[in-house]
């Protein structure tokens, strides 16, 4: 029993750090239905970039984040105008293929500059435990999920009680309409594809501590993206962390009590079984 606790609570707090990756991934879906498969590689690109600060300037993680932000921000306004934004209504599979092609462009470009080995950053926490009883908490993954809970709760502020956030369902809903009323479609799409990428070097920071780095781990977490955004309904907001959390615990209950291979595969192997009973999402519509 205290072994299963601690691996439920170790799934809940790393959990809530998957959500916000996937809410990223949401809203750039929620306003162009893009859904990138090099979103994990954007986050590998964010965590690569702390490493390059914490080598010139032996800056923390967790103070890193305040360059890799702006910069993952101008990345993903740079990819959206200049790459994606062309292409916005053509088939679907040419977007695919399209952002398949960032990712290997994206990890063969980190394999070349850092190389093939095994990379780590340090961090003023990464070694701190918290107790609470007989269960014990690393603190990296309780400042994630702190975090990523702050950011869920503002990102939902912002969808729900600003100017910018009602454009977006705006967008989201009838883009044509919301042309007509006079949202910039365009400037919207291209600023939350900005903003979702940039949610990637925040979620970047909070797993880097601890983490162990290769050029090709994006795919993983582009994985778990997309498993967690189907879950919860591709544009939910609610739904998706949701999803972030169900991926998170099966996870961490899965490498616990199963050996080697088998721990990795519950979370998919759940991922099956909801999609039989609710194939439109936790909390999506048909």
């Amino acid at each position: 029993m205290d072994m299963l606790a601690q691996a439920l609570i170790q799934g809940f707090l790393i959990g809530g750090t998957y959500g916000l990756v996937a809410l990223g991934l949401g809203l750039i879906y929620s306003v162009s239905n893009i859904v990138s498969f090099a979103h994990g590689d954007f986050m590998s690109l964010a965590m690569y970039l702390s490493v390059s600060l914490f080598a010139a300037f032996a800056m923390d993680p967790y103070v890193s984040v305040f360059i890799t932000f702006p910069v993952l921000a101008l990345v993903g306004w740079g990819l959206y105008y200049f790459i994606l934004r062309p292409v916005i209504g053509s088939n679907s599979l040419m977007i695919i293929q399209l952002t398949l092609g960032l990712t290997f462009l994206l990890q063969n470009g980190l394999l070349m500059v850092y190389g093939g080995q095994m990379l780590r950053v340090p961090s003023m926490v990464e070694s701190k435990l918290f107790l609470m009883g007989d269960t014990v908490m690393r603190w990296p993954l309780l400042i994630a999920f702190i975090a990523s809970l702050a950011l869920s709760a503002l990102l939902y502020l912002m969808l729900t009680r600003t100017d910018f956030g009602r454009q977006i369902r705006a967008v989201n809903q009838n883009p044509k309409a919301a042309a007509l009323m006079g949202v910039n479609v365009t400037q919207v799409r291209t600023l939350v594809f900005a903003l979702g990428i940039a949610l990637l070097a925040v979620a970047g920071s909070l797993l880097l501590p601890g983490a162990t780095l290769q050029p090709g781990m994006g795919l993983r977490y582009t994985v778990i993206t997309l498993l967690i955004l189907v879950l919860g309904g591709m544009s939910n907001f609610i739904g998706i962390l949701l999803g972030g959390y169900i991926i998170g615990l099966s996870e961490a209950v899965g490498t616990t009590f199963l050996s080697g291979v088998s721990g990795m595969i519950l979370p998919y192997a759940l991922f099956i079984v909801i999609m039989l009973f609710r194939p439109a999402g936790l909390l999506g519509s048909r």
